[in-house]
């Protein structure tokens, strides 16, 4: 398992540069950067799929841990302001994914990783989760829509939201967490 590798500071850039984020348009990324993230995920093994439907209804991105699948749906196409947002979010089930091995059918928490490694407490976890749900403003949102989720699940969608907001360290975590097979 790749989560013995890596410490909090190289795994959430705290304490160390973290690298500069990819170029940003005020509504997410530019279409050249998105293009390269997606043929790097492509490059790890992960399928992408641009348009259709993704999962439910309303859904506008997912990410199949099984199946290695990352869905970019059509009604994602019609929110561009949305889209970096959408795209990082699923990003982070791509490194919980990766942190338990892309080739199995199962992912890790970036909690349950940190906790492995021994770095931080659940407490510190928590807190840091937290504070990035309080600075977007989405706290209530997001303890109401993942009450209904099993644990394990609630918590990897909790880490997906505190972060989308935060492409670089997102960025940083992929390229940190992920390696070519």
């Amino acid at each position: 398992m790749r989560s013995s590798r890596w410490g909090v500071a190289a795994l959430l850039g705290l304490g160390v540069a973290v690298l500069q984020p990819l170029s940003l348009r005020a509504e997410g990324l530019s279409l050249q950067a998105e293009a390269e993230l997606l043929e790097s995920l492509r490059a790890l093994g992960v399928t992408v799929q641009q348009g259709g439907i993704c999962g439910a209804p309303g859904q506008l991105a997912t990410y199949n841990m099984g199946a290695n699948l990352l869905c970019l749906g059509d009604a994602l196409q019609a929110r561009p302001k949305e889209r970096s947002k959408v795209l990082h979010h699923e990003l982070v089930h791509v490194v919980q994914d990766c942190l338990d091995d892309l080739a199995t059918p199962t992912s890790l928490s970036l909690s349950e990783g940190l906790r492995r490694a021994g770095d931080l407490t659940e407490r510190q976890l928590n807190g840091f989760f937290l504070q990035h749900l309080r600075n977007q403003g989405n706290l209530q949102h997001v303890v109401a829509t993942t009450a209904p989720l099993p644990q394990d699940s609630r918590q990897r969608e909790i880490e997906a939201y505190a972060l989308q907001a935060d492409p670089a360290l997102v960025q940083h975590l992929l390229r940190q967490s992920c390696r070519r097979p």
